[in-house]
């Protein structure tokens, strides 16, 4: 074991080394495409109505681990070549019913009939972030799962703002394209991002620009709000962004869509392309946008300077399967250009073109996920490597002042066991990471320096009946070492003398154990779910070793080299009820945070830029989440939802917190229709929010006013011989209400968010069949 961990760790000093890596990774891909030679056998299923026992023409049936699915015939029918695996892990849905899911076991079955329960509420899906692979429903820890698509409803401009929209999830923004998640009231580097299977890592610990995931490609989002460290390690403190990538076309099928919006608040324009292509066990995606956007309007038609910004990205994505091991290489490159804005100056243009100053980010996301099934268990191990460079521009467009490159290599390991007599189960698993900062700019605002993850965990599953318990145990070790740098600062003109500023060298190791435990007991309509969860977050570079000003977010921000680790524990409850046409749930939490990290101002200046330093203290954030979801019985047309969150927050002393969310409450009246003709109207909706007032402000804080937005839009849809055109049209913020979020960077400013913004969005889908060894569908 000591020697595998020393030949991890010498990952971290092979960065310049890229190019044969790629090679290597060129060479696996065509071993894999040569190795899709080996024929598997079928599994046939029908979906019936379990209460008239009638087939279900046009079932969604999704193969979990392929990533894949097919649609049920005319008879209720589907077939799935295999490839010998002993189980299969599948999902099945269809509007109007409860989903369920199963692992089918072919060694004794080739046929099986799956029945349906009719509902008339949303549909589940099983959860890619737990290890279980449950249904929502499910799972002990309480995970939010929502279709990009349905949050994407109203079009908000960025992913971050979509997201925003599920319960207990906020944004902290920069404008209208910058956006940080908040979950119950924790960002930063206590929340943590998966995309492509894999941890994101973009100096997450600044503000001033965005997620670093582009939207396009992307099928769903879920949600684990709180400590989650025992799945995810450090950093895990808050809650975990696991972003599910769109799954493969159907075999042998070809599919593609082109996709464009306007938005007239930024007169902006948003164009997707999709390509997929399924042929026999060779999966292939490929999607691509581009987004540029003007300075942002505010109520009184007055732009933002210099708000302005645009995007790029490229995804791509190939999987294949045989015998007992399935694949999949994803690789997508991001591109962001953002102004920064230092001053509140408005201004009527609408120029795109960036001036100084503004920052460019580049990032490179690569993936190589492999699962092995050996009889009745299965192996995972996915690699990662991320690549971010990030540049600021302040005196001169072709010479950036700050530069960062953050290389980071990611492993991700997990053996599931069989499950025993269909009740108990259980994960073993490793995760690590090697990572590399390196200053390349006349600024710097954090040091060089090098990091080391490494952490072991297990969890166990155990099913009675009703009744589901799971119990988890982690241990995690972080090392940091930086090296002493000196840099040369330049006085300004008049002033004679130079300084040397010296940061000094870094040694440092981190440890901690967390643990996980809790129970969902589970009747027909009701289920009652506890948890109580620990999280584990050791200091990073920027909270221990920053000196110097931060242009992008206008502070000069000093580290503390002596920051110990941050620990939390978390109780969390839910009750869930649900009939045919009416839900409800709670979801209270209460949150312990010990040496919680925080960036406190000094109310003095260096460099005429307001002093912030980083200090320590107990922390204690409670509140939850209740939510309303009604769909009368004689109207099934029509559908009611409400949902309110709350977050408090305060220190040992019971101070407020500074950057807590203000309490949200959202509804959305929605009608949904099944007109013909050559125009058809698929739904209608009315969106309004109510944040109430935040009068807890920390230190220096000052309070935020309430305010109201409402949102109207509806969903058209032209017939075509292939797949309908769909047309989405409408208002955001429609009464053009003046309003500043407390969570706005720009509060301090006095510079209020977004105004009235029209929209409308034309969305093409073509496919066509292919011919392969052999029909998937009778």
């Amino acid at each position: 074991m000591l020697h595998l961990i020393k030949r991890y760790l010498y990952l971290q000093h092979c960065y310049k080394h890229k190019s044969r890596i790629m090679k290597t990774i060129a060479s696996i891909i065509l071993f894999l495409l040569v190795a899709i030679t080996t024929f598997g056998q079928n599994f046939t299923g029908t979906v019936l109505d379990q209460e008239t026992k009638e087939a279900i023409p046009y079932a969604q049936i999704y193969f979990v681990d392929l990533k894949t699915g097919v649609e049920t015939d005319n008879n209720g029918r589907f077939k799935i070549e295999y490839s010998n695996q002993k189980n299969i892990h599948i999902q099945i849905s269809f509007l109007g019913y409860k989903t369920i899911e199963e692992i089918v076991s072919t060694d004794t079955i080739r046929e099986q009939i799956f029945y349906l329960e009719q509902a008339h509420l949303g549909l589940e899906e099983v959860i890619v972030s737990a290890p279980s692979g449950r249904l929502q429903g499910e799972n002990i820890v309480s995970v939010e799962h929502k279709k990009i698509a349905d949050l994407q409803q109203s079009s908000p401009l960025t992913l971050v703002e979509a997201i925003s929209n599920i319960p207990g999830v906020e944004q902290t923004t920069t404008g209208a394209g910058i956006g940080k998640p908040v979950i119950r009231g924790l960002s930063g580097n206590r929340i943590v991002t998966y995309a492509q299977g894999i941890r994101i890592e973009n100096q997450q610990w600044g503000d001033e620009h965005g997620l670093g995931v582009g939207e396009v490609g992307i099928e769903s989002v879920e949600v684990i709000k709180g400590p989650s460290s025992l799945l995810y390690g450090s950093d895990a403190l808050g809650g975990v962004l696991y972003f599910v990538d769109e799954r493969y076309a159907s075999p042998n099928t070809i599919e593609g869509f082109a996709q464009t919006k306007f938005l007239s608040n930024t007169l902006g324009s948003m164009t997707n392309l999709g390509f997929k292509i399924h042929k026999d066990r060779l999966k292939f995606n490929l999607f691509g946008t581009y987004s540029s956007q003007a300075d942002y309007q505010i109520p009184n038609f007055d732009r933002v300077f210099n708000t302005r910004f645009d995007e790029k990205n490229i995804k791509s994505s190939v999987g294949f399967h045989t015998k007992n091991w399935i694949s999949n290489i994803r690789y997508s490159l991001l591109k962001n250009n953002f102004g920064i804005v230092e001053d509140a100056i408005f201004t009527s243009s609408t120029h795109r073109n960036f001036v100084l100053p503004f920052q460019s980010i580049d990032n490179h996301n690569l993936s190589f996920e492999n699962i092995i099934f050996a009889g009745d268990s299965k192996l995972n191990l996915t690699l990662g490597y991320t690549n971010n460079y990030r540049k600021e521009f302040e005196d001169e467009a072709d010479h950036h002042a700050l530069g960062l490159k953050l290389n980071t290599f990611t492993y991700n390991l997990k053996w599931y066991s069989p499950r025993y007599k269909d009740r108990f189960d259980f994960v073993i698993g490793s995760q690590g990471m090697a990572q590399s900062n390196l200053n390349n700019g006349e600024e710097v605002l954090i040091p060089d320096a090098n990091t080391t993850d490494f952490g072991i965990f297990g969890l166990a599953n155990l099913k009675l009946n009703k009744l589901q318990l799971q119990a988890g145990i982690r241990t995690d070790y972080r090392g940091i070492d930086s090296k002493e740098m000196h840099i040369e600062h330049h006085h300004e003109e008049g002033e004679e003398e130079e300084e040397e500023k010296i940061i000094p060298a870094l040694k440092k190791s981190y440890k901690g154990i967390t643990f996980s435990g809790g129970a969902v007991y589970n009747m027909e309509k009701i289920k009652f779910r506890a948890n109580i969860s620990s999280g584990f977050r050791a200091p990073n570079t920027t909270e221990l070793l920053s000196d110097g000003v931060h242009h992008g977010t206008n502070r000069y921000i000093k580290g503390e080299a002596n920051l110990t680790n941050e620990n939390a524990t978390q109780i969390d409850f839910s009750f869930d009820y649900q009939d045919e046409h009416f839900s409800f749930s709670i979801n209270p939490f209460y949150n312990t945070i010990r040496n919680y990290i925080f960036l406190s101002p000094t109310n003095t200046e260096i460099e005429d830029s307001p002093v912030f330093e980083y200090l320590q203290t107990n922390a204690f954030l409670y509140g939850g989440e209740l939510g309303i979801h009604y769909h009368p019985h004689r109207i099934h047309w029509l559908h009611l939802e409400s949902n309110l969150s709350s977050v408090f927050a305060e220190d040992r002393n019971g101070n407020s917190l500074p950057l807590i969310p203000q309490t949200k409450l959202s509804s959305t009246v929605s009608a949904e229709f099944s007109h013909k003709g050559k125009l058809r109207l698929k739904n209608v909706f009315v969106q309004h929010t109510y944040k109430f007032q935040q009068n807890r402000t920390g230190l220096f804080e000052t309070a935020t006013d309430d305010y109201n937005l409402i949102n109207l839009g509806l969903n058209l849809e032209i017939p075509t011989k292939n797949n309908p055109i769909e047309i989405a049209t409408g208002v955001r913020n429609i009464l053009n209400s003046k309003y500043i979020d407390h969570l706005s960077r720009f509060k301090e400013m006095e510079v209020p968010n977004q105004g009235i913004n029209f929209y409308i969005g034309l969305k093409v889908k073509l496919d066509r069949k292919l011919k392969g060894k052999g029909d998937n569908n009778e």
